[in-house]
């Protein structure tokens, strides 16, 4: 039966090589990995992933658990985990929660069954002892989680205090004091991070807080626009509308435009994430840029660091990413 010696020796390269074209990292040359192909087939060499799972103890597959991937925000995200993870040689089993505390539950019982090295969870619903729990059994990091002030676990979370600050200092440049919120579901991390920041500028600025101006949605652009049409039937309607995320933001523009309301003539609307379609709605959507692709690349820098024991009691294990403003069409001064 053919070795991996084999094929180094037919390929003409070394023993380290051939691992790291076996463990599909992409620092071989091509012309490298191409050698090591054909001795393979030469030698007739086949791999045995089972095998070096139980020799190494690691299998190079990890879990990635996001709330939906019918968001725009989380493809780009996982996108940014499977290029680092495939620099590492790592195979990245993607799960959908459906922000399901049960199905998140059921996917980490299945990923620990797989004996997957480290999992990447993304809005963690499950409590604290249940998260302990997971990281005692493989290597966890949690992205978009609430701080940890006792430093249990492994957080990559971006800056959106920061970010939603930034927003409502473009609205206010622009003359806007009535400022209304469609805020995510309040469950969650940043949703939260971001009603208080809202709620902090308008202390900051002396502006009174009106409950009527913030409304609950679910992400969905539908909710965008349903409570979009809510805010401006109220008797003194805001000026402006900063929605949690794009989807709301693009669904609120639909919502006011079937109103027969002009953007940003007559309310401007500002949105939060980038996503691609936020430059393709009308007019072009102002809106907070997150660094959705290095989140998810920082997610796994750290889960590699974990699963290959690099972290020590001087290693991060709170990374907060900066926002930035994406100024296009959707925002305009006050009349």
């Amino acid at each position: 039966m053919a070795t991996i010696k084999d094929v180094a020796r037919v390929a003409g390269v070394s023993l380290g090589t051939v691992s790291n074209v076996l463990n599909g990292k992409n620092s071989v040359r091509p012309g490298n990995k191409r050698k090591v192909y054909d001795a393979m087939k030469e030698v007739g060499f086949h791999y045995n992933m089972t095998a070096s799972a139980l020799r190494t103890k690691t299998t190079k597959n990890i879990g990635l658990i996001i709330p939906s991937i019918t968001n725009p925000y989380y493809p780009e995200l996982a996108r940014g985990v499977e290029d680092a993870a495939r620099r590492e040689g790592l195979t990245v089993f993607l799960c959908n929660d459906d922000r399901d505390t049960e199905k998140e539950r059921a996917y980490i019982k299945a990923l620990l069954s797989k004996g997957v090295d480290g999992i990447i969870l993304l809005k963690p619903r499950l409590e604290h002892s249940e998260l302990l729990e997971v990281k005692e059994r493989t290597s966890l990091v949690l992205g978009d989680a609430s701080i940890d002030i006792r430093n249990e676990f492994h957080v990559v979370n971006a800056d959106d205090v920061q970010g939603v600050i930034c927003a409502m200092n473009f609205l206010g440049q622009n003359g806007h004091s009535q400022i209304a919120m469609i805020t995510g579901m309040m469950e969650s991390y940043s949703s939260q991070c971001r009603l208080d920041a809202y709620k902090r500028y308008l202390e900051s600025r002396k502006l009174c807080y009106r409950p009527e101006y913030v409304v609950s949605g679910n992400y969905s652009w539908k909710s965008g626009c349903r409570l979009a049409k809510q805010l401006m039937s109220l008797p003194d309607p805001p000026t402006a509308i900063f929605a949690a995320n794009d989807m709301m933001a693009i669904g609120a523009m639909k919502g006011v435009q079937t109103m027969g309301y002009r953007i940003p003539q007559d309310i401007s609307i500002i949105g939060y994430d980038d996503i691609e379609m936020s430059n393709l709605s009308n007019p072009a959507l102002t809106t907070v840029h997150q660094p959705k692709y290095n989140m998810g690349t920082e997610c796994l820098k750290m889960l590699h660091a974990c699963i290959n024991g690099k972290e020590s009691m001087d290693t991060t294990k709170r990374i907060t990413l900066e926002n930035h403003l994406i100024i296009r069409e959707s925002v305009g001064m006050v009349r």
